[in-house]
């Protein structure tokens, strides 16, 4: 026993000098993955913009948001391939690649094209975040919290920044004008290839085929992917809706381009504490309840804030960045606890079921938009977002 913890000792000493030769490396990667996705966070202020340019419907201007997301489909796939293969070029390319088709948006005139460049970002933005957290399990050791934590904050802190930094660059160049944003994507990838040029990926494997470890993971953990499709409902009736028509919505209730950004940044700024700390709430007070205070608590703040006006407004929406933005931590925290085989698969799992129905929720909110006017369609929402509470029943925190 002695002999073993002594070893222990070693090991655990060893763990935290690898985690402060590299902790430099997993800051800049954290601020690259801020940098990534402040690109995917331009759509959403200037989704007004590109209504007006291209004369677009609501339901049309919502399939944009759609096909940002479509990509998210392969990530079950991608993490099963994350631990064969050495995909660091993949994240060196990403930032360009998603900063070029997104400031590009406002160049082009043709619907056909705004789609595609949708695609080509939500692709790279798909190839950046599932390798990413394989690259930092691996630098930072036995402290992965402290590094998937650090990344965390750099993606919340991107859709903070980043609708105020499309607003600046609209104001000064129009919507023309923001491709004169990509030479920083650029620059985060001559980063990365300057910072990866040593990485050598450790191939783990799955012993299984991919295709029968998905649909094993599937079946194993049917229970818990029900429950937790149900809970995602009130998150997409309230966060996905904010988080694609918030600018569209402010503008249609008369308030300025600059107001509608600002209030975006609002929600993810308080999006990005509610984040750090429902992951550390359910470790003391244990994920099935905090998901439950969330369920609850997060049509409220919707309902609230469709019926405020003013200051009030946006104390509302502090609220709901709290609440409706913070479940994503729990829900990852409880699939772990579930003792799934392949974890990576688990997590790319609910990846894809809270894509299909975020997507399909931005596409309803869309057509009912055109149908009754996009105000009345945040009313709805608001009670619908209530939907998700019965499914609290199905929660099963002590594992299949």
């Amino acid at each position: 026993m002695e002999q073993y913890g002594f070893t222990d000792t070693i090991m655990n000493n060893a763990a935290d000098k690898t985690v402060q030769k590299n902790i430099a490396t997993i800051i800049i990667i954290s601020f690259g993955h801020m940098c990534h996705d402040m690109y995917t966070s331009f759509l959403a202020p200037v989704l007004p913009l590109l209504i007006k340019k291209l004369e677009l419907s609501y339901t049309s201007a919502g399939f944009i948001s759609v096909l940002l997301r479509l990509p998210s489909l392969a990530n079950p796939f991608i993490g099963a391939y994350a631990e064969r293969l050495n995909l660091k070029y993949i994240v060196v390319m990403s930032p360009t690649v998603t900063a070029v088709a997104m400031c590009l948006m406002g160049s082009t005139d043709q619907y056909v094209v705004l789609a595609a460049l949708a695609l080509l970002a939500g692709i790279g933005s798909s190839c950046f975040h599932v390798p990413t957290p394989v690259i930092l399990k691996e630098l930072s050791g036995r402290r992965i919290g402290m590094a998937m934590s650090s990344f965390q904050i750099g993606g919340e802190l991107s859709r903070t920044l980043g609708p105020m930094v499309v607003i600046a660059a609209v104001t000064a160049w129009s919507v023309e004008g923001i491709y004169r944003l990509i030479p920083a994507g650029v620059m985060m990838s001559v980063i990365f290839l300057i910072l990866l040029r040593k990485y050598s990926h450790v191939n783990s494997g799955i012993t299984h085929g991919i295709g029968g470890s998905i649909t094993e993971t599937l079946r194993s953990g049917k229970r818990i992917y029900a429950a937790l499709a149900g809970i995602t409902l009130t998150k997409c009736f309230s966060a996905s809706v904010i988080a694609a028509y918030l600018p569209v919505y402010m503008t249609a209730r008369g308030e300025s381009l600059w107001a509608g950004g600002g209030a975006l940044s609002v929600v993810q700024a308080s999006a990005i504490a509610g984040v750090l700390s429902t992951g550390t709430l359910s470790d003391i007070f244990g994920c099935r309840r905090v998901l439950t205070f969330l369920t609850i608590t997060a049509p409220v703040t919707m309902i609230l804030f469709v019926y405020s006006e003013g200051f009030f407004m946006f104390v509302t929406l502090v609220f709901a960045g709290l609440t409706a933005f913070s479940s994503s931590p729990v829900i990852l925290s409880l699939i772990q606890k579930q003792g799934f085989q392949y974890p990576s698969i688990a997590n790319g799992v609910f990846m894809t079921i809270n894509f299909m129905l975020s997507s399909i929720m931005i596409l309803l909110a869309g057509k009912v938009s055109d149908l009754i006017g996009i105000q009345n369609m945040f009313h709805y929402f608001a009670f619908a977002s209530m939907a998700g509470v019965p499914f609290l029943l199905l929660l099963n925190e002590q594992g299949r």
